[in-house]
This record gives structure tokens, C-alpha cells and sequence, in this order.
């Protein structure tokens, strides 16, 4: 069969070595390096009960969170909830991070029960 190209792709191959590990993007890594290449300490914190040295680079991680996007406690915080009208106050939005952590509480149980 002349001219016949066949194209073969492997899922879950070798890992690509030229990319940057993981740990230096995740949240729960602390990296430490020092004047030379050779020189680097990471500790993972993502275990409850200590930190493990890391001695290679990863390229996969099932505990993996990227610190470079906000989690979702700091999104409630930077976020306008919208507060109902009430006998003493006016219908409006006011900041999360302005609110008692009791009234924070209460609208998340709210959106639970909306989810569901």
C-alpha cells in the first residue's frame, strides 16, 4: 500500500521533561532553591499530617491546586452578595468581606439548598 501514512497517538505515554514541575505553581508546595541548578528543596504540605520531600519533577498530581487562581473562600470574599430588603434596611449589594461570618454562613447554606 504505497503512500499510506498511518498516525498512531499514545494516551498516557512517557511525560513531557520540558515543562516546569507542578510544584512550582501548586499551593500546597514550598520551594526553596538555592544559587545553583542543583540546588532545590520542594516540600508537599497537601498530606494533613506532614510535609514530604519531593525529589523529581512532577508532572501529574491528584492533589494538584493551581495558587495562581484564587480558591473559592477568597471568590466569596472578593464577591457583592445581593441582600433582600428588610424591615431596617434597603434591598442591595454590599461585599462579602463586609459581612458578619454569621450572615456569611447563612448564605451558603442558602446556596446549598438552592443546589439541590
Amino acid at each position: 500500500m504505497a503512500g499510506f501514512d498511518m498516525h498512531i497517538k499514545i494516551h498516557g505515554g512517557t511525560p513531557r521533561t520540558d515543562e516546569a514541575s507542578l510544584c512550582d505553581s501548586c499551593r500546597h508546595s514550598r520551594v526553596t532553591r538555592g544559587s545553583r541548578i542543583d540546588e532545590e528543596l520542594v516540600l508537599c504540605e497537601a498530606s494533613q499530617m506532614q510535609a514530604i520531600r519531593i525529589t523529581f519533577k512532577v508532572t501529574s498530581c491528584s492533589h494538584y491546586t493551581d495558587e495562581r487562581f484564587p480558591t473559592y473562600y477568597e471568590l466569596l470574599h472578593q464577591a457583592w452578595i445581593f441582600q433582600p430588603a428588610s424591615r431596617r434596611k434597603a434591598a442591595g449589594f454590599v461585599r462579602a468581606a463586609d459581612l458578619r461570618q454569621a450572615e456569611v454562613a447563612q448564605c451558603l447554606s442558602e446556596l446549598r439548598e438552592d443546589n439541590t
